[in-house]
Order: C-alpha cells, then sequence, then structure tokens
C-alpha cells in the first residue's frame, strides 16, 4: 500500500489531555460517536482507513461483558508444579501460561486444574529457548508451539504432553505466527522476515514435510534484525488469517488479511494522518477494529518502556470510533490495563496476580463512589476470598 504518516504524538497527547473523561455509556455510545475511518479503495480491495483528526475528545466505557460470554475469574491450580510467571492464551477448553525463555509451557484445563509441562527449556528434543506462538488442536488432540527462532513446528500429544514430532519450515523463523490444518495436512505461517534470511516469504502456506506449496515474497515486507519487532496473527475470526508486522520504529503499515485461495495478502485497515509517526498496535475483533496507541515512554533500569497508552476503536460497519476505555464489570469496572492485546483465539484473558487484584479492588474500596451498594459486596466477597499467595489468576471469556 501507499505510504501514509501518522498523526504526531504530540498531537495526539493533547486530545487525549482536553478530554472530558470518561464517559458513562448513558452519555455516550457507539451509535453517536463520530464518523472517524472511511472505506477506500486500494488496487481491487476497500480499505477501512482511520483519519485521527476526526477522533473527539471523549473516553467512551466500555464493560467487557458487552463483548463476551461466559466470562468468569478463574484461579490457577496452587500445587508446586502448577505455580507460574502467567501471560499465556486461552484455546478452547484449555490454558497455556508460560513459555518463556525461563518458564516451560504449562496446559490448564478451563477450570484451572494443572495437566503437565509441554516441552520444556532447552535443546533436546522437543525443546526450546522460548515459545512464540502456540495453538491447540482438540479434535485431534494436538498441541504446536512455534518457537523463537524456529526451523521447526514442534507437535505434542494434548493428553499426555509428549513430544511427537516436526514439521520443519523452509527457513529459520525469528518470530512466527501459524494455523495448522490437519485435515489437509497443511500449515500456514507468518514470519518477522529479517531482511538477512535469503529466499524469505513473510506469509506461505506449507506441508507437514517443509515443502512451500505457495508464499508471499517477503522483500517489501523485510526488516531490519531487530526483536523488539512484532508479528502478529490475532486469530479472532474463524477462517481468517489475519496478519500485522509491528515495527518499533514506527512506520505507516497496514492490517492485512491472508487469501490462501489467491496467495496474496488483502490490506484491510490502516491509518491517514499527516504529521509525524505515532506508535501503534491493531487488533481485530468480527465487528470493530482496536488500535493500541502510545502516548508516553519513560526509562527504567531495563530501559525504555512505554508509560502511557490509550486505545482507539473503529465500528467496521458505521466507521464510527473514538477513545475507549475497557472496563471489568465482574469486578467493579476496574480499569483493564493493555486490552487492545488480551483478545486472541476468539477468547478475552488477562492475567493477574493475586497481590495486584487484592491493591486494585482496595483502591476501588477506598473511592465507592461509582459503585452501586451490589458491586461493593460483590467487590468485599472477592477481596475476602483472595490469598496473595495463590496462583495466578486469569479473567476470562469468549467472544460473543
Amino acid at each position: 500500500m501507499k505510504a501514509v504518516k501518522l498523526w504526531g504524538l504530540s498531537a495526539l497527547a493533547m486530545v487525549l489531555g482536553a478530554c472530558g473523561g470518561n464517559q458513562s455509556a448513558g452519555e455516550l455510545t457507539l451509535d453517536n460517536l463520530p464518523v472517524v475511518a472511511t472505506m477506500e479503495a486500494v488496487g481491487q480491495d476497500s480499505v477501512c482507513v482511520l483519519h485521527l483528526d476526526k477522533l473527539g475528545k471523549d473516553t467512551l466505557t466500555i464493560a467487557l461483558s458487552q463483548y463476551l460470554e461466559d466470562f468468569r475469574l478463574v484461579r490457577l491450580d496452587n500445587r508446586d508444579e502448577a505455580l507460574t510467571r502467567g501471560g499465556g492464551v486461552c484455546l478452547g477448553n484449555y490454558f497455556i501460561t508460560g513459555g518463556g525463555s525461563r518458564e516451560a509451557c504449562r496446559l490448564f484445563d478451563k477450570d484451572g486444574r494443572f495437566l503437565f509441562r509441554v516441552g520444556n527449556n532447552g535443546q533436546g528434543p522437543g525443546e526450546y529457548w522460548a515459545v512464540y506462538n502456540k495453538q491447540i488442536d482438540e479434535q485431534n488432540r494436538r498441541i504446536y508451539l512455534m518457537p523463537w527462532n524456529a526451523t521447526s513446528l514442534l507437535v505434542y500429544d494434548l493428553d499426555t504432553g509428549a513430544y511427537l514430532s516436526s514439521i520443519p519450515l523452509p527457513t529459520m523463523v525469528p518470530k512466527g505466527v501459524f494455523t495448522v490444518d490437519a485435515a489437509k495436512q497443511t500449515v500456514i505461517v507468518g514470519m518477522l522476515p529479517f531482511n538477512d534470511i535469503e529466499g524469505a516469504r513473510v506469509v506461505w502456506q506449507q506441508d507437514f514435510e517443509g515443502n512451500v506449496l505457495q508464499g508471499i515474497d517477503a522483500t517489501p515486507y523485510a526488516v531490519v534484525p531487530d526483536f523488539s519487532n512484532e508479528v502478529s496473527n490475532m486469530d479472532n475470526m474463524e477462517g481468517t488469517f489475519d496478519f500485522y508486522l509491528f515495527t518499533w520504529v514506527t512506520q505507516a503499515d497496514t492490517l492485512y488479511h491472508y487469501i490462501a485461495e489467491e496467495n496474496r495478502l488483502k490490506p484491510v485497515f490502516t491509518l491517514n494522518m499527516p504529521g509525524d509517526p505515532i506508535q501503534h498496535y491493531y487488533t481485530e475483533l468480527p465487528d470493530c477494529y482496536l488500535m493500541d496507541v502510545t502516548l508516553e515512554w519513560a526509562q527504567n533500569q531495563y530501559g525504555t518502556y512505554v508509560s502511557k497508552r490509550a486505545i482507539i476503536l473503529v465500528d467496521k460497519r458505521t466507521g464510527r470510533g473514538g477513545f475507549v476505555q475497557f472496563v471489568n464489570d465482574k469486578v467493579g469496572n476496574l480499569p483493564t490495563d493493555n486490552a487492545a492485546f488480551l483478545f486472541n483465539n476468539g477468547y478475552f484473558m488477562q492475567s493477574i496476580e493475586p497481590g495486584e487484584l487484592a491493591l486494585r479492588i482496595d483502591e476501588a474500596l477506598s473511592s465507592p463512589g461509582g459503585l452501586t451498594l451490589k458491586q461493593q459486596d460483590e467487590l468485599k466477597s472477592l477481596r475476602a476470598s483472595i490469598n496473595e499467595d495463590d496462583n495466578t489468576y486469569l479473567f476470562v471469556g469468549k467472544l460473543k
């Protein structure tokens, strides 16, 4: 797509600074937000383009239960072997946590009961330094893991956790996302395409033996080798392989769908605004696009990190949108940090340490002006049930 510059960070911060604050659903709704996006022709495609200068100044508060069903709190197993640093994803009737360089993947059932480790950190068969992407095939009882710097996709038994085999990849994959079609014995892979990988494809379809069936040349998408960049397939719409490349050094970019039948990347969402670029990240849900935007950075002993961010929502049907704040209405409308990153595989999952949840409940109860008596009672009951030495808690719900 044609490159576009994005609105300057300072200008966006000024808009947020002038906001009238979060508005309740009774004062502001998606239906009366301004139209901020237009559909524009790009080649054979029609692309949703967000115009940041059309954003209003208010922030719409959205209860997570508006988007979720079976929204609940899951307390993970407290056995020593189940203890986890958190994170992870919900994959149907299972949760996988861990997968970092210091913690192997752990599999839990939908009620939080620990089942087993999946592989381990190491260099042997079925081992990995760290895991970037995960998939579970319940029907065929398989777990698939994509390690960092992968040369193959690792396959495990869903009933035992045993390592079964690997699916070779045609090139080294620094960071990769994928979807397996067991019936067709094929895999679609998308990767972060470092420019020093010869013959690289950015997205491709292959068989289980590593033979490339078709793919997209990586040259137009290639980036300087840098592991602060990311590749994304949020997989929130069945049958759609959404694909997005995030670069830490911000540039114009686009959210795509890979159309396997035509072997092409179809552009679906992007930004258009003069000025300096702002750092951002796209997430697609069935009826809207979310864009996480960085407002402020800070420094600590480990380097630079994002200290303030906001979320912009665009309704696919109407083009209306604006700043939004997702709140957890299961716990007194507590604000949900980083919500745009927590919708994956058709589910929402937030990992939170018991002590942090207890602290946030205490803060809410200390200034209960916006809470009903029922909500206050529910928060007090939940607070009394929290043991700060517990394993990680998960808030989980399925997208409607």
